[in-house]
C-alpha cells in the first residue's frame, strides 16, 4: 500500500506544479501609457476601457487619460451618447507609451475610432482592421469650372492699353514701338493647376461640410476656404486612396489648426 500512496504524492506534485506554471504563463506584464483623445470638443466622460485586463479609465475635460496596456489588449472606447467602438494595441504604442485616439463624431454614433501616433508626425502607431472605414459621404459643389472667383494673385493682367491693334489717343502703340510680335505671343493663363481643382472637386464630393465643421471645427460658411487652403498646403492625390486614410485625417488635423491659427491672425 506505501508504493501506491508515494505515487499518488508524486503525481499530485507534478500536478501541482503544471498549474502553476500554467498560471504562471498567462500573466501579462502591463505598462501605463499616457493617452489623448483628438478630433472631439466634448472629450470629458469618454470611457476608455481595457476589455483584456477588465479595467479602465475615464478622459478629462482636455481628452487625456492614463491606462494599463500590454501588446495585443483590445480597448472599447464609449461615452454615453455614442456607440461603443473597439482598438487594439499594438508594438508601437507600447514601445512609445503613448496612445493617440482620433474620434470621428457623428450624430449619435461615433462611427470611427482612429490610432493616431503620439506625435502627430506622419508615423502610425497602430493599423486598426477592426475599425469601420469612412464611409463616402455625397456632396455637390457642381462644375467648379462655373463658379466664379475673386481676382487674386492667379488671375492674368489684362493691360487694355497694349492689346493687338488697340489705339491710345489715335497712336497704335504696339506697331510705333515693334511690340506686336511680343504682344502676339501666346500668354499662359495663371490659375489654379487643373490636378489642384480636381482636388478639391474630390474633397468636395467626398466630404460634406458637417464632416469638417464636427471634427475639425471649421465653420460652414468657411469650408469651401478651407479644402482651398488645404489643396495649396500640400494635399496630394495619395492621401485620397482608402489605405492611407489614417495620414489623411491627420493631415486634416494638422492643416485645420494653421488655418484657424491664420483666420484669427486676419481677424
Amino acid at each position: 500500500m506505501t508504493k501506491p500512496n508515494h505515487l499518488k504524492q508524486h503525481y499530485l506534485a507534478i500536478t501541482f506544479c503544471l498549474v502553476t506554471s500554467c498560471l504562471y504563463a498567462q500573466e501579462v506584464t502591463r505598462i501605463e501609457v499616457s493617452g489623448k483623445l483628438i478630433g472631439t470638443d466634448d472629450a470629458e466622460g469618454v470611457t476608455i476601457f481595457n476589455t483584456s485586463s477588465n479595467k479602465g479609465t475615464v478622459a478629462d475635460s482636455q481628452g487625456y487619460f492614463i491606462l494599463e496596456v500590454a501588446l495585443n489588449d483590445v480597448l472599447e472606447i464609449s461615452a454615453l451618447q455614442y456607440e461603443a467602438k473597439t482598438v487594439s494595441v499594438n508594438q508601437e504604442v507600447i514601445s512609445s507609451k503613448q496612445l493617440r485616439l482620433f474620434l470621428v463624431d457623428k450624430v449619435n454614433a461615433l462611427k470611427e475610432v482612429l490610432l493616431l501616433s503620439s506625435s502627430l508626425s506622419g508615423n502610425l502607431l497602430a493599423d486598426i482592421d477592426n475599425v469601420v472605414a469612412q464611409k463616402k459621404m455625397e456632396m455637390n459643389f457642381g462644375n467648379l469650372s462655373d463658379l466664379e472667383f475673386p481676382e487674386d494673385e492667379f488671375t492674368k493682367v489684362d493691360n487694355e492699353l497694349v492689346k493687338q491693334g488697340q489705339l491710345n489717343n489715335g497712336l497704335n502703340v504696339a506697331s510705333v514701338f515693334g511690340l506686336n510680335k511680343l504682344i502676339n505671343r501666346p500668354i499662359k493663363k495663371r490659375s489654379l493647376p487643373v490636378e489642384e481643382v480636381k482636388l478639391e472637386k474630390v474633397l468636395a464630393e467626398k466630404y460634406t461640410p458637417e464632416f469638417f465643421n464636427n471634427n475639425f471645427q471649421i465653420p460652414l460658411n468657411q469650408v469651401e476656404a478651407f479644402i482651398r487652403f488645404v489643396v495649396l498646403n500640400g494635399l496630394t492625390k495619395n492621401l485620397l486612396h482608402n489605405d492611407q486614410e489614417f495620414m489623411f485625417l491627420e493631415f486634416l488635423q494638422k492643416q485645420s489648426l494653421e488655418f484657424k491659427k491664420q483666420d484669427d491672425e486676419r481677424n
